[in-house]
Order: structure tokens, then sequence, then C-alpha cells
């Protein structure tokens, strides 16, 4: 049998153009001579709608636009994914719907459901009570939305369909690749791994559809962070070669994920320009870098916004990286502000030391003035903050936290460095001196980030463990960190959870972001 499978962009809520991009993709099958096209759950509506499912109108008009798609599957059959009300019983069931001879002909709903990490899916939806082979064409296609469903294959299958959409991580092909092409091999069945691309805000989707025959040989993948089309003829999945594959490059995945991830953001939102501060330090460089790459460089708009602290390499490393990407700059100087607020502070302030408070009046003017560029000409303001920073608090709230997306919130700081020699992979974009010199918030003089945090190696390292591998104290201990680094660091990250959840929105890569992700209580004693 030939089977078409589209790898496309789908976009939450516009269940209009998201239709007419099905639609268009089942004619571009049927003049290829597919008798099957596949699309992945939620196709409909776009992966994933969250408290959209609630509303009945939402529901609704999925339903409707599944039938107008079912109304062009003339000679050619089609597998959609949407939400499946039960109008009798009034429950909503996460569904792929099967359709040939220009109606729907039956399908398969959900019967074990995802609740984790950013899965939220018993809130939504009622498990489905089974799962039954779809016939067609002297074929049994078993449908599944993830690996734990594989129990219900059957010897009788002649072909598996995995529908469910997986969100980007560094692991997330790798680890779906391997457990699925076990699945296959064991029952001795083709198997077809169906994906979305394209960023929704925090979820990113790599695309990366991909078959297996049914040794588990990977014979056909479709491209990565981008949309695509194929056509493959299940009798000759057996003796297809087998796909040479390199390994994976992380940074390189990392790059790609967040290129896609703000290009979506500002397109699906309707913005097209962006604005950042640029402070000669590597994050606000690397922000900028990433930007331009994604919107071009006429839509880039960085703002220098020296004081008193600020280094003349730091003011002249924000110039250069302005200059070599080609984006426009505007300098702000913030001495004058800053002596007005301190003076206007002094009354209450009276002569107590300097201390965070004076550090952070000049982050939060700062963020006023991007914030007030923002407003006036609708540019959208990017935030720079890394994982490393944010998960100790050593950011501002109101001041460098600020912004409409976090682009590297996700990113270790030891990343950071990795991604903009990544950058620069084909000349310098990024100043040399900008990536080599000691980093620094430069809000008091002198200050490096290490007067007050670990060495971002060791750092990196405690934060990984803690964070998304769920290692307690005494195991991080246990590995050689030394304790009251350990100690410091995980009563950082419990610290600042406040900080975190005022945060902007984070492009998610790693497989346990802050977000939606990682929920903790603000109030609890750990």
């Amino acid at each position: 049998m030939k089977i078409a499978i589209p790898q496309i962009n789908y976009h939450i809520g516009d269940i209009s153009k998201n239709k007419d991009l099905i639609i268009a993709a089942i004619k571009k099958a049927k003049a290829m001579k597919a008798e099957l096209v596949l699309f992945p759950e939620h196709a409909i509506c776009g992966a994933y709608p969250q408290d959209l499912f609630e509303k009945e109108y939402f529901v609704n008009e999925c339903r409707v636009s599944i039938e107008k798609i079912a109304e062009q599957c003339h000679n050619i059959a089609a597998l959609v994914g949407g939400p499946n009300l039960d109008l009798e019983d009034g429950i909503l069931m996460n569904a792929m719907f099967f359709m040939y001879d220009g109606e729907v002909r039956g399908g398969v709903n959900k019967t074990i459901l995802s609740d984790y990490d950013v899965f939220d899916e018993s809130r939504y939806f009622i498990p489905g009570e089974s799962n039954t082979p779809l016939r067609y064409k002297n074929q049994n296609i078993r449908v599944i939305f993830d690996e734990y469903e594989s129990s219900m294959i059957e010897k009788t299958d002649t072909i598996i369909v995995h529908v469910g959409s997986t969100p980007f991580t560094t692991e997330s092909f790798a680890y779906r690749k391997e457990s699925l092409s076990y699945i296959a091999r064991k029952q001795k069945c083709p198997l077809i791994s169906l994906n979305h691309v394209g960023a929704n805000a925090s979820l990113i989707f790599d695309g990366n559809s991909f078959v297996v025959n049914s040794k588990g040989i990977s014979t056909y993948k479709l491209a990565a962070f981008k949309e695509d089309f194929m056509i493959i003829d299940t009798e000759r999945l057996l003796n297809a070669p087998a796909l040479k594959e390199k390994g994976p490059d992380t940074i390189a995945l990392i790059h790609d994920a967040l290129i896609l991830g703000i290009k979506d953001f500002f397109h699906k939102n309707g913005f097209s320009k962006a604005v950042l501060g640029l402070s000669g330090g590597i994050d606000s460089a690397l922000v900028a870098a990433l930007a331009t790459e994604a919107l071009g460089k006429e839509n880039v708009l960085g703002i220098l916004m020296p004081s008193r602290f600020s280094t003349d390499h730091s003011v002249t490393d924000a110039v250069d990286l302005a200059k070599n990407l080609g984006i426009s700059h505007e300098t702000l100087p913030i001495k004058e502000i800053y002596d007005n607020f301190i003076a206007t502070l002094h009354p209450v302030f009276k002569d107590a030391p300097f201390n965070v408070a004076e550090e952070n009046l000049q982050a939060r003017i700062r963020g006023s003035l991007v914030m007030a560029i923002s407003n006036k000409f609708g540019h959208i303001l990017l935030n720079t903050s890394n994982k490393s920073e944010a998960a100790v608090g050593y950011g501002t709230l109101y001041g460098d936290l600020c912004g409409s997306l976090s682009v590297l919130g996700d990113v270790y700081k030891t990343d950071v460095y990795k991604l903009s020699r990544y950058v620069n992979r084909n000349g310098e974009l990024i100043p040399e001196n900008t990536i080599t010199k000691a980093p620094s918030a430069e809000l008091r003089p002198g200050q490096k980030d290490q007067d007050s945090l670990p060495d971002y190696d060791t750092l990196d390292a405690i934060l990984k463990l803690y964070l998304e591998e769920n290692s307690s104290k005494q195991e991080i201990i246990a590995k050689g960190f030394a304790p009251e680094i350990v100690e410091k660091t995980i009563t950082l990250v419990n610290r600042n959870d406040y900080k975190r959840a005022q945060c902007p929105p984070i492009l998610k890569v790693s497989k346990k972001a802050f977000g939606s992700g990682r929920r903790m209580p603000l109030v609890a004693k750990l």
C-alpha cells in the first residue's frame, strides 16, 4: 500500500487553516497515487490546545472541520487527529478519525492518557475503552498514541501507526526511535511514527517522522525542524536500505530548536520585530544572534544601556556584535536616571551601605527602557537570562527577567558558550572577547558571577542532577560534589521558585524545563 506522510506546521486554535493544510496534503497525496494519508494526533487543532478543549464551540468546530476533510477523501483514505466528543455521554476523548468514501468511517480513541511533565490529558479527556485495528485495503492498521499502548498490538496487525505528537528535547528523537524500533522488531510489523513540526510558545516539535520495517530497521525519515512530505510503499519496506544516520550533535539540535521556537512565536502571534538589551555579555549576544537568524537583521533592535559600572570593553563588544550581525542599535546611558533614583530614595535609604537594592535598581531601569521601546513601536522584548541563572535566582524581577519570550531559559550557561561557538562556526558574529571574558552582571565595581556562584561547570552539573534527574542532596554529594556547594545550590533553587513563576514563557529544549513541566509549591518547606 502506498502511504503518504505529510509533516505539517499546525497552528493551535486556527482550525480553519489546519483544515486547509490537511486538505491540501490529501490532494497532493491523491495526485501522487497514494492510497492512505496519515496525520498525527491533534492535527486539526494543533498541539496542545490545553483549556481550549473545555470550550464547547472549539470542540464542535474541530468536528465540523473533520467532516469537511472527510468529504475530500474519495479514492483515498486519511487518518486525522482531533478531539472526539461523545454527544450521548458528554465525554471528550483524544481521537484519531479514519475517513474514506467521503465520510468518517471509524477511528481510535487513546486508551492510556499521558499525565507527566507538560502533559495533563486527564484534565480534559476520558480514556477510550478499547483499541481495535482499522481495516482498509486488506490491511489491519494498528494505531497507537505512545509506546504504552503497544500491548494492544496483535499478530494479525499488518502495520503500526504511532500518532503521538512528541515535543522536542535533546533526547526525544533518540528515545522515540529506540522504543518504537523495538516495538516493530518485537511485533515483526512495520511501524510509521508521525510527529508535528513547529513551535507553540514553550513547546517545540522537531518533526523527524520516520518509518521502520518489520526488523526494526530505519528506512525513511522526514526532515528535522521543517515541513516535509513523503510517500512510502509498504511492500518495499522489508528490502529498503537502512538509513545512514549520524549521531546527534546536541548543540546543533538546540540551535535549530531555538531558531524554530523564535520564528514561530513571532509568526504565529503576528509579530515581526524584536528588541533586546545588549550588555556586551554572552547571553544577550547569543540571543541577538539567534533572533537575527530567525527573524532577519532588519527586524532586530539592540539597546545598549551602560551605567557607571559598565566597562569600556563591554560597550565595545556590544557595538561590535551589532555591526557583525547588521542589526540596528541605540545607546541609552542610564547613569543620570540611576543618580536621580538614588537621590529620590535618599530620604529612605539614608546612608545605608550599597547592596543588592542599588544593583537591582540598575536592572529595573534597563527593563523599563526596553519595555517602553517595546510599547512604543510594537517590538517584542526577548528575555536573555539562561537556565543556570534562572535556577539560582541570579536575575532581577521587573528588570533583566522581563520580556515576552525567554530564549535561553532552558539552556545552561555552559551550553550558552557552546552555542556561541556554534553560531561562530562560519565566521565571527559574537565577538571573541564576549566569549572569553569572565561573566559579570556589572552592577557593582569589579563584579564577577563567580563571586557569588560556583563555577558554571560545577553549578550546571549539580543543577542537571537536581532538576532533570530528581536527585536528592545526598545523592548529588555522593557523586563527589562538595557538600557546602550542593547545599547552597539547592537552597538557591528552592528559594527562587517565586521568581520563575513570574518569568516569561521558556523555549523548552531539555526533558525538565521551568514552567508547566516543573510545578513546585511556592510555600513548601524543602
